[in-house]
């Protein structure tokens, strides 16, 4: 049986921008780390780590947030995984 109402409600909430983080930068491609899994998307001017929220994929950074320390390639590389 079709629910309508819950169909478009699912639609809709896709639709709204949820905010993440930044994990890789490679050029204008980012990787953001999202509940359904790290997606790739197109940003520029991004750091490792800055909130970001996804909208018709492109990244964008999250305006008077409390950043996290930013860190350079260098150490993010040399970083490991937890």
């Amino acid at each position: 049986m079709s629910q309508p109402f819950h169909d478009l409600q699912r639609l809709i909430a896709n639709q709204r921008p949820v905010p993440r983080r930044v994990v890789t930068v490679t050029g204008d491609l980012v990787r953001v780390s999202t509940a359904q899994g790290v997606w790739e998307v197109s940003g520029s001017g991004l750091m490792l780590g800055e909130r970001v929220t996804i909208r018709n994929g492109k990244a964008t950074k999250i305006q008077g947030q409390n950043s996290l320390p930013s860190i350079s390639f260098e150490e993010a590389r040399r970083a490991r995984p937890l």
